[in-house]
């Protein structure tokens, strides 16, 4: 019996598509979808779906006074490029999912621990420990970081030029936001 649920899931999850690829864009890189890309993305923003069903008595993250419009415009054009590489550039030899090698491993592990970051910053924002330090370290630079290392996971390499970007103008806007 359980080899035959083995054979029937290996069949099933065979025909499964979670990865798909269009065409070339450039050398190894195709456009295509990344389904699981969507989910990374999606665990990224649970802080912000969950935002409005928890009360706070300070929300400065969201409460800023704008600083400059050119780097809000960037910051949103970069950023949203970097959650559309990751869901919509894929990679010739990769599979959806693989941690094979040393570097896989290491940049998988890089991203996990980012959104862990990320997350820690969350919990200490919505506790009410809400320093400049947690907002720019912990909500701020860590989502680029964590983007910078899916793309490296991937061998997504748009993704990772992109996210470099992401990370020094969301740094540098949430700070003169904050500071100016």
């Amino acid at each position: 019996m359980n080899l035959l649920l083995g054979i029937m899931s290996g069949i099933i999850l065979k025909d499964i598509k979670i990865m798909i690829k269009w065409f070339k864009i450039y050398k190894n890189q195709y456009l295509g979808v990344f389904f699981l890309g969507f989910a990374f993305f999606v665990l990224q923003e649970l802080p912000y779906i969950i935002m409005p069903f928890i009360p706070l008595s300070s929300n400065p993250i969201m409460n800023m006074t704008e600083s400059s419009v050119f780097l809000n415009v960037v910051e949103k054009i970069v950023g949203s490029l970097s959650v559309a590489f990751l869901i919509l550039i894929v990679n010739k030899n990769e599979k959806w999912f693989s941690l094979s090698n040393w570097k896989e491993k290491l940049f998988f592990s890089l991203a996990i621990v980012m959104i862990v970051i990320n997350f820690g910053g969350w919990i200490a924002y919505y506790s009410g420990y809400q320093t400049y330090a947690i907002m720019l370290i912990c909500l701020v630079a860590a989502v680029p970081l964590y983007y910078m290392f899916l793309g490296l996971w991937r061998k997504n390499y748009p993704l990772v030029i992109v996210s470099i970007l992401f990370l020094i103008v969301h740094v540098m806007h949430v700070a003169f936001n904050f500071f100016l």
